[in-house]
């Protein structure tokens, strides 16, 4: 009888054991199961982070190679000025054939950059395409001033010699000598022109940077393009490239990021 009673005791103590052991088991359990809950949770919010700074790490990469273009296309010229005494010319025959530009020669419908003049001094006609083309800009193929890769060039102030006395029109650039303030001048900008209305409406690219007045009088469109988060990018005479932000557009146009960051003509005009 004692012999039962001893090992009922004992059978009584082991499910005590296993119990408790069992309690145990669930307890480390739901604790790992709310830790995991809590991992999750992190992660889910780092995720959220991320993909809100994601896209601010991407235009802001973008703007970086753009800037890089920018200063080579400004550098490129320089070196051109320095051969030349003159700065390239933004479209030396827009006044007879139309057929040349800063960028390229017009073959039929389509400008060929490798015939451009800046060209040799970029590297060659691989190397031009890609220094020219701003990553932040996709704009259909087939624009009436494509292969400018989205950079339009300063033909008021720097592109040609319509300002000055006896000067030689659009067929020539400037000479650096003439610009009293090249660190104040604008040579290239992103830029865009807009073509079509309404549904239609489209930014296609655009081979100049257009002042707010023409020098002959009167408004010209909106062509410098604010496109790393309402600011364009702009090359210097100096060489230097800074990103400004946009100060005024019309209307039609402010949609589209296009518009000056400028209220006069100014950064146009180094004369």
């Amino acid at each position: 009888m004692a012999n039962a009673r001893s090992i009922a005791h004992g059978e009584r103590r082991a499910s005590e054991r296993d119990f408790a052991s069992g309690a145990a088991t669930c307890s480390a359990a739901g604790f790992t199961l709310i830790e995991l809950l809590i991992v999750i949770a992190v992660l889910l919010l780092l995720a959220a982070l991320s993909a809100g700074l994601f896209p601010a790490a991407l235009d802001a990469a973008r703007s970086a190679a753009c800037k890089a273009n920018l200063r080579a296309l400004a550098a490129a010229n320089i070196a051109y000025a320095a051969d030349h005494n003159f700065y390239v010319a933004a479209a030396s025959d827009i006044d007879g054939p139309n057929t040349r530009r800063w960028h390229g020669t017009r073959t039929g419908s389509s400008f060929d950059a490798a015939q451009g003049p800046l060209t040799p001094y970029l590297g060659g006609t691989g190397t031009s395409r890609h220094i020219r083309r701003c990553p932040a800009f996709r704009p259909p193929p087939n624009g009436f001033e494509a292969s400018c890769g989205g950079y339009g060039y300063n033909a008021h102030g720097v592109g040609s010699q319509l300002s000055l006395t006896n000067g030689a029109g659009h067929a020539l650039g400037m000479p650096p000598a003439a610009l009293a303030r090249p660190a104040h001048t604008l040579m290239f900008a992103d830029t865009a022109y807009l073509q079509g209305s309404g549904a239609n409406a489209t930014l296609i690219e655009y081979s100049f940077a257009e002042p707010p007045a023409f020098a002959g009088g009167g408004s010209a469109w909106p062509t410098l393009h604010f496109r790393h988060r309402t600011k364009a990018n702009i090359a210097w005479c100096d060489g230097r490239v800074t990103s400004e932000p946009l100060l005024h557009a019309p209307s039609r146009f402010a949609h589209h990021h296009l518009g000056w960051f400028t209220p006069d003509n100014a950064p146009f005009e180094g004369f």
